[in-house]
């Protein structure tokens, strides 16, 4: 099983990078199941329904989010109820949507996705990432031995710890949310893939997705300034990971970091 992870699509230029390149994507790699972390996908904060479809229209499967999901006020967030939309598991019972699915392959495969927040330096209040990630892995486990987690966090610690503490259980931990790819993607002992961060499709020319010149005035004064998207610059930040379907052991993992020229540019 070949699977491509879309890092953090960023507004309106991670949603057009998609749209313009995808297709292709999928085609030149081969790919089986595409999974896109959705959560910055409305103006870098937020997602709705409206661009959930627009997502799967270009290509994209299965939604995964984060800190953001629930960032739009008053949104109406039903869509939530799709079985492959999704928010972190570890969110407390009562909210709208769920952490966890499977997804079904045309030749009767199965791909697990869980959605885990860590929570240091982010939601410390939520539950356990690590115990609430082993209980819907074992559960995962016994319908499939093919299994991705998106682990949305902060701290690289907790990314990589969450990663040794599921490996061998599961195919391939991501890390996604600081929207800066890291170089340090591996098959760990028990033959689960890691990537501290797949990064972010979106405006290149920004700090971590935002107009830098308004952050930067942010950090200068140490009060509110409003951000806004960068417009400038586009890049496509993924992952593919190869999969052993009997084993759900993952054969290699490999970054995608390509700029973007849009066609008329």
């Amino acid at each position: 099983m070949r699977l491509l992870f879309i890092g953090d699509i960023f507004g309106t230029a991670g949603r057009r990078i998609c749209a313009d390149r995808l297709p292709a994507l999928l085609s030149e790699r081969r790919i089986d199941v595409c999974i896109a972390n959705g959560e910055n996908a409305a103006g870098g904060r937020g997602l709705t329904g409206n661009l959930v479809k627009k997502l799967r229209k270009y290509g994209v499967q299965i939604v995964t989010g984060g800190n953001h999901s629930f960032s739009i006020p008053d949104n109406a967030f039903q869509f939530m109820e799709q079985p492959m939309v999704l928010r972190p598991h570890n969110y407390p019972p009562g909210n709208i949507g769920k952490g966890v699915t499977l997804f079904p392959l045309p030749d009767r495969r199965q791909l697990g996705v869980v959605n885990l927040q860590g929570r240091t330096f982010l939601h410390e209040s939520l539950d356990c990432p690590f115990r609430t990630g082993l209980e819907a892995v074992e559960v995962l486990r016994r319908q499939t031995s093919c299994i991705l987690v998106d682990f949305h966090a902060e701290a690289t610690s907790e990314k990589a710890a969450l990663a040794r503490f599921l490996d061998g259980k599961v195919s391939a931990v991501i890390g996604t949310h600081t929207h800066v790819q890291t170089a340090d993607e591996r098959i760990l002992e028990g033959g689960t893939a890691f990537i501290t961060d797949a990064g972010m499709t979106g405006p290149e020319d920004s700090v971590i997705g935002m107009r830098h010149d308004q952050v930067i005035r942010r950090f200068l004064l140490q009060t509110y300034v409003p951000l806004e998207p960068s417009k400038k610059g586009a890049m496509l930040n993924a992952v593919v990971i190869d999969i052993d379907d009997a084993t759900g052991h993952s054969r290699s993992i490999e970054r995608i970091f390509e700029r973007i020229l849009f066609s008329h540019e």
